[in-house]
């Protein structure tokens, strides 16, 4: 399906406050995601860009939980859903979303790296030392997503997958 225009509006500006920024939003089905708003807006004054990826429908919430035992574990496709928290007990880490959270399609390798390089300076080699054996394959670890929005998935056999009504009071 070719995504069709829902929305077209000449706004202001939030950069230069010229009436010249030229929304358009978009709606697409994606498939196993959803259908989803793309948003593309740019202003033809300064040539600010917005680009945005939200879904237009929910499911009901749930939990995956997938456990990552060897290397080829790293290379499994995810979907983090703009609304979902993920978790890794055993590295210590939890991400939650923001009113600017996007949805993310990564790898579980891919979720490591992001981790990591929003931390930056933060996270030297040797401060996250457990991360960094995950990454190359040399550490298990469980990979967690809880969402409320019920979009997000993790393409494994392997993936536990279970509903959770405790995750729709936390849901946007």
């Amino acid at each position: 399906m070719e995504p069709k225009l829902i929305f077209e509006a000449k706004l202001k500006c939030p950069v230069c406050g010229n009436e010249t920024l030229i929304a358009r939003d978009y709606l697409y089905d994606a498939g196993e995601v959803g259908k989803l708003v793309l948003s593309n807006w740019e202003c033809t004054s300064c040539n600010y860009k917005f680009r945005d990826v939200k879904p237009y429908e929910t499911r009901e919430p749930k939990t995956l939980e997938f456990v990552v035992e060897k290397e080829e574990d790293l290379n499994v496709m995810v979907y983090r859903s703009p609304f979902a928290i993920v978790k890794i007990p055993e590295l210590g880490i939890e991400i939650y979303p923001s009113d600017a959270s996007q949805g993310i399609l990564s790898t579980v390798e891919g979720i490591l790296e992001d981790f990591l390089e929003n931390l930056g300076s933060l996270c030297q080699e040797n401060d996250c030392h457990d991360v960094y054996e995950a990454k190359e394959g040399k550490r298990k670890f469980t990979l967690i997503i809880e969402d409320s929005s019920g979009l997000s998935f993790i393409k494994s056999e392997k993936v536990k997958v279970t509903r959770s009504l405790s995750l729709s009071q936390t849901q946007p």
